[in-house]
């Protein structure tokens, strides 16, 4: 394989994707709590651990120590994170503190996409909500 990272996958490849999209979100909300007082490790770029999450999120890993191994095993995760393994209690832990940044993520995306005219945005639907209906699961099971 080259020496540079960035040749190991063609240009055309999800996680330079993923890496663009990021690169125009506003994550002032994840920077203005990144920690940089020097005390611990050297922290991840919160940039670096968003595109990894929404890399692995679209390949359908949500699992924190299966991101964790894809760092690992996934050509793209590696060049996400600068071919670093970021631990699964990091993952776990950046997920668990910024989950309302990350919540609002999505409206910046779907914004986005928007904006490039890949989704209709007068009807937009989030799917999931209970409600009862006579094709329910109770109305259909009988005896």
């Amino acid at each position: 394989m080259p020496g540079d990272v960035r040749e190991w996958l063609p240009p055309e490849h999800l996680c330079w994707k993923v890496l663009d999209v990021v690169g125009l979100l506003d994550l002032s909300a994840f920077e203005n709590s990144h920690r940089d007082d020097g005390r611990g490790g050297v922290a991840y770029p919160p940039a670096s651990l968003i595109a990894l999450l929404l890399y692995c999120y679209s390949k359908g890993v949500r699992s924190s120590r299966r991101i964790e191994q894809a760092c690992w095993d996934d050509v793209g995760c590696r060049i996400i994170t600068a071919n670093r393994r970021v631990d699964h209690s990091t993952v776990a832990r950046f997920v668990r503190r910024h989950r309302a940044a990350l919540n609002s993520l999505f409206v910046q995306v779907l914004s986005l996409c928007g904006r490039r005219g890949l989704v209709d945005l007068s009807a937009v639907a989030v799917d999931g909500s209970p409600m009862e209906a006579n094709a329910s699961r109770d109305a259909n099971q009988r005896l």
